[in-house]
């Protein structure tokens, strides 16, 4: 349906276009350059832009936002997700086939299968789902991916903001939730839902933090929480096929001190049958990035058994390990980076390279040779080399390709190496 700002439904929403775009990817269909699929990350939410009259304005004072009704949190969650939605060139322009019969909205409210290590596990069931395998919704999708099979590939990232409430003293989950800064409560949810509130629903954060993975061939299919790639607050998932025939993705943790990983896949990927390949995502290997100060990388695996991961610190399973992979990739003692986000590989030379944002909060005795600048205000790019130009490789190469800001500012220290 049209959009009409007032005139705002949740029902419509679910129908329409979702707010704040994030990643965008193309799939194209019988392999055109101009007939595909569109896919859309709709990452959060501003509610005050989103609805007339929600914020109150008086001179000399603040401005006053009134609490979200429950149909305005409704379509909130409605707004979230992604959007797959079928394009075509016609006469040298894109258009929307608004009739397009694989066109689909998902949202926070879509139902979706957990699967994987994770899944049936007792720390992901809740009084809504017994069996823990079952999720209701995707949020703060930043990032993504398209898979070699042509799956869509959504990151959930900052799912902090979307809780409120308390846990008991005491319980198990405090340090898991406060690793990731839950509960946060920068959105009303809780106030509507009680999924959202973890004094009521305590193991609800951990069902969020995952890669999605949606199969745009079919509009009635159930999107997947691949639980094998590890729970933190991911940016993006691009993906490569190994000399090996094995799929590497590349995933960031965007925040300030966390971690750059990868996943191997144990399976191949089968060109010639992709349905074969629609539950490689379940099983494999998560690496998580040691930069060493000689320039040579080391990906640690994070498996449950190995080194600290074991039940001295607290896991009983590989699935507590991917619950906390964040507090397991501490305990490995991996490097803390300035916000990694997008990790692209290139096919062409088999180089990787590590957007890292930004890091205001690392003081000068906290610089190391991958993050080399205290209060890294602009970022940098790293390219890794990994060894034999194996994307499956558990060591290789790295440098500073480029440390970005103003290069006429000295202070700034902005460099590119040739």
């Amino acid at each position: 349906p049209d959009f009409d700002p007032a005139k705002q439904s949740a029902q419509a929403q679910e129908r329409q276009f979702g707010y704040n775009n994030d990643y965008v990817g193309y799939i194209p269909i019988d392999g055109s350059a101009e007939h595909g699929l569109l896919v859309v990350n709709h990452e959060y939410t501003n509610p005050h832009l989103m609805f007339p009259g929600l914020v109150t304005i008086v001179e000399g004072e603040a401005a006053k936002q009134a609490p979200l009704s429950k149909e305005q949190v409704d379509i909130e969650m409605a707004a979230h997700g992604g959007t797959i939605v079928e394009i075509r060139k016609v006469s040298g322009k894109w258009q929307v086939v608004r009739d397009g019969k694989l066109n689909r909205r998902i949202t926070s409210n879509t139902e979706m299968a957990l699967s994987g290590p994770v899944a049936g596990h007792d720390r992901v069931k809740t009084s809504a789902d017994a069996t823990g395998t079952r999720v209701f919704g995707t949020v703060n999708n930043c990032a993504g991916g398209v898979t070699p099979w042509g799956t869509y590939v959504m990151a959930e990232e900052n799912i902090h903001g979307y809780f409120s409430g308390e846990l008991q003293e005491g319980h198990k989950e405090a340090a898991n939730y406060k690793r990731l800064g839950i509960p946060e409560g920068a959105y009303e949810w809780a106030a509507h839902y009680d999924r959202f509130d973890i004094g009521k629903e305590p193991n609800e954060p951990n069902r969020f933090g995952w890669i999605v993975e949606v199969d745009v061939n079919d509009p009635t299919s159930v999107p997947r929480k691949r639980t094998a790639m590890g729970r933190f607050k991911h940016e993006g998932a691009e993906s490569i096929v190994a000399k090996d025939g094995r799929v590497v993705f590349y995933l960031g943790d965007d925040e300030r001190f966390d971690y750059v990983y990868k996943f191997v896949t144990a399976g191949k990927f089968n060109a010639e049958d992709r349905a074969a390949n629609m539950d490689l995502l379940d099983d494999g290997t998560l690496y998580v990035a040691k930069f060493a100060e000689d320039g040579s990388i080391e990906w640690l695996p994070i498996v449950f058994g190995r080194g600290p991961l074991t039940a001295e610190n607290g896991f009983a399973s590989q699935a507590d390990v991917l619950i906390e992979t964040r507090r397991a990739a501490d305990l490995l003692g991996a490097t803390k980076m300035d916000r990694p986000e997008d990790i692209q590989p290139n096919p062409t030379t088999g180089k990787v390279y590590v957007m890292l944002t930004n890091n205001s909060k690392r003081k000068t005795d906290q610089v190391d040779a991958a993050n080399p600048r205290a209060e890294n205000a602009f970022g940098h790019i790293i390219e890794i080399v990994e060894d034999g130009g194996d994307f499956t490789a558990t060591k290789g190469k790295w440098e500073v390709l480029l440390k970005c800001g103003d290069p006429s500012v000295a202070e700034v220290g902005a460099t590119f190496s040739t």
